[in-house]
C-alpha cells in the first residue's frame, strides 16, 4: 500500500464520475489530466445532498489496474487515505507506474459509515497526448477489492 502525500497543486481538469451510493456527492479533479506516469495529484470535493461541504470525512482513494490475462499482467493497485485540507476537500498524490487504463474509486466515511462512492476508469500515459485529444473516463460501478 502506498501512503498518499500532500501537494499543492492548482488543479487543470474535472473528471466526471458516476454516483455509487451514499447521499454525498463528490467531485474528483486529476493534475495532471489525463493521468501520466509517475506522481498524479488527486482532489476530492464532498458535498452533501444540499450541496453544503462536508468537512469532517473520511476520504480514500483507490487505483486499480485490472489483471491482463492475455499478456500474464498481474493487478496493479494504489490505494490511501486522502488528506483533509478544509472546506469538503480532500487531496493527496498517487503514483501511477503504468499506462493503460486504470478504475479509480473516491470512497467518503463519516462516522463509520459510507456516505459516498464514485467509480471511473481513467487512461494514464506514457507521454501527455497532442494538444487537443481529449481524457476518455468511462463510468463504471464496479468496485475492485481485495
Amino acid at each position: 500500500m502506498r501512503r498518499l502525500l500532500l501537494s499543492v497543486i492548482v488543479l487543470a481538469a474535472i473528471v466526471p464520475v458516476a454516483a455509487q451510493g451514499g447521499g454525498a456527492r463528490l467531485a474528483l479533479t486529476t493534475r495532471p489530466s489525463p493521468l501520466g506516469l509517475g506522481q498524479n495529484f488527486f482532489e476530492v470535493t464532498v458535498q452533501d445532498a444540499k450541496g453544503q461541504p462536508v468537512a469532517n470525512a473520511e476520504v480514500s482513494l483507490l487505483l486499480v489496474m485490472p489483471a491482463d490475462p492475455k499478456t500474464k499482467h498481474p493487478e496493479m493497485r494504489t490505494q490511501g487515505q486522502l488528506n483533509n485540507v478544509g472546506g469538503g476537500k480532500y487531496n493527496g498524490i498517487a503514483i501511477v507506474t503504468m499506462a493503460g487504463a486504470w478504475d479509480v474509486t473516491v470512497s467518503a466515511m463519516q462516522k463509520g459509515k459510507q456516505i459516498g462512492q464514485r467509480t471511473t476508469r481513467m487512461t494514464a500515459f506514457l507521454t501527455s497526448p497532442k494538444k487537443g485529444a481529449s481524457a476518455k473516463s468511462e463510468s463504471n460501478t464496479n468496485v475492485h477489492a481485495k
